[in-house]
């Protein structure tokens, strides 16, 4: 997936989430779990999305200088 097809939509699936901050999809999984990152779900068995404007506010919170 290129830069612009991940900036034209909002909602990511869990996978493509994950590509977008650089983590494994595990990793990102994990986050959602602990309660770091919200998704969206509308329905029981549909895929987690992930909200690109969360997605760049975690980084933001996460930055840190060494």
């Amino acid at each position: 997936m290129t830069k612009l097809q991940t900036s034209s939509r909002r909602l990511l699936r869990l996978k493509e989430a994950a590509r977008y901050v650089s983590l494994s999809p595990w990793k990102l999984r994990k986050l959602v779990q602990d309660g770091q990152l919200p998704i969206v779900k509308y329905g029981e068995n549909a895929p987690w999305l992930l909200d690109l404007r969360d997605l760049d506010g975690w980084v933001e919170r996460n930055k840190q200088s060494i």
